[in-house]
């Protein structure tokens, strides 16, 4: 039951027992209601377990098995669920103000009326609370599919690469939400608020684009701060900061930018963060970006003709129909005796119409990556692991240019 001492799960089985009999009430006056604040419940197996009205305020549950589990009503304001296994729980009307979500399995859960609002917890010295200290609330890279989050209160909650794909959010204040590279397809916003939403790089079907559109939605335009002005004299620090191994110069970090119209073709890039930045059209030709983060980027349409993208992290970027002809996209071997190879990321990406004629994904991870309609040689996927790729009865092989 992870790795935690048997002192603190006997303090946790106690309290759990005690909120059974709380719940029942059963006899008249036993139990008492689940009090984990603050506690560390990070990667117990607690799956279907009911802790409705329990309170978990700053708690860590990171990594935990919570499949089924009934959390209606519960206090988990700056608590910690990243990684946790919620599918098909039970989150009516709970308090995740300031929470920590990110890479969480929520699919067919049920939110309703969920409160995703800022909210923060001062640390002190005899307590810190696991979720996010900024206050912010974050999903970023959370699996939401067929989730139920109608009427919840969602305004500036981070959504960031996030698969929405079939959810409900009727009603759903998204009021200055961050949606970057998010799945939107087949998800349902009747009368939700979108009012200064990012949706930069979030993947829509049509259906969904005009309907919002036809409410004056921009789904195209980013709402990212421009730095294309400073990505010369950016670009100019990171060169040295790479030729002098990091001792001058300095490493080119950016996120949610807007460089819409930069061109990066042939520039040194290893090792750059460019995340959740707006880049559709950027031209990468030839670039070097081995280790570099493009992580929940607006990438489609860009050109990496020829672009060595090793080991390059590409998790949720939408890079529908992106130029990827001759691309490398090998692992590196981050030590040099071959003991640990660190692969490309294209977990959860859209590569959606992409061209990878000439590239080979055989030492990608490709979890949830979407490869509906791409072009791609005889040994584009060759050596792959498919299982859990997306979209592949459209795959054309267009063979060699």
């Amino acid at each position: 039951m992870s790795g935690h001492d048997e002192k603190h799960l006997r303090v946790v089985r106690d309290a759990l027992l005690q909120h059974q009999q709380w719940l029942k009430r059963d006899p008249p006056g036993r139990g008492r209601r689940a009090d984990l604040s603050f506690h560390d419940l990070s990667k117990l197996g607690l799956n279907r377990i009911n802790l409705t009205g329990a309170k978990l305020a700053g708690a860590s549950l990171h990594g935990s098995r919570l499949v089924g589990a009934d959390l209606r009503q519960a206090d988990l304001y700056c608590a910690d669920l990243s990684r946790a296994n919620l599918t098909g729980a039970k989150l009516m009307g709970v308090d995740l103000r300031g929470a920590r979500v990110d890479g969480a399995h929520l699919s067919e859960a049920d939110l309703s009326g969920a409160d995703l609002r800022k909210g923060a917890i001062a640390p002190c010295e005899t307590r810190r609370p696991a979720g996010n200290l900024d206050g912010n609330t974050t999903f970023v890279g959370a699996l939401l599919t067929r989730a139920i989050l109608a009427e919840c209160r969602m305004a500036q909650c981070d959504l960031s690469g996030c698969d929405l794909a079939g959810a409900n959010l009727t009603g759903a204040d998204l009021s200055g939400a961050l949606l970057i590279s998010a799945n939107l397809t087949q998800a349902t916003l009747h009368k939700a608020s979108l009012t200064g939403a990012l949706l930069c790089g979030a993947r829509l079907d049509d259906e969904l684009r005009h309907t919002l559109e036809r409410r004056g939605i921009d789904v195209d335009g980013t709402g990212l701060l421009s730095l294309a002005e400073r990505i010369a004299d950016a670009l100019s620090a990171h060169q040295l900061w790479v030729d002098h191994v990091g001792k001058a110069g300095a490493r080119l970090e950016m996120q949610r930018a807007d460089l819409r119209g930069c061109t990066f073709a042939n520039q040194m890039l290893s090792a750059a963060s460019l995340r959740f930045c707006g880049l559709r059209g950027a031209d990468f030709s030839g670039a070097k970006l081995v280790m570099a983060d493009l992580s929940y980027s607006d990438l489609r349409d860009a050109d990496f003709t020829s672009a060595d993208l090793s080991g390059c992290n590409l998790r949720g970027a939408n890079l529908a129909g992106a130029k990827l002809w001759r691309a490398r996209l090998n692992a590196v071997d981050v030590v040099g005796d071959g003991s640990r190879m660190w692969p490309t990321n294209l977990a959860g990406a859209s590569l959606t119409g992409a061209d990878l004629r000439d590239a080979s994904l055989a030492r990608a991870v490709l979890h949830g990556t979407d490869l509906t309609d791409i072009k791609s040689s005889a040994h584009t996927l060759k050596g792959a692991d498919l299982s859990l790729a997306l979209g592949l009865g459209g795959a054309v092989a267009a063979g060699r240019a």
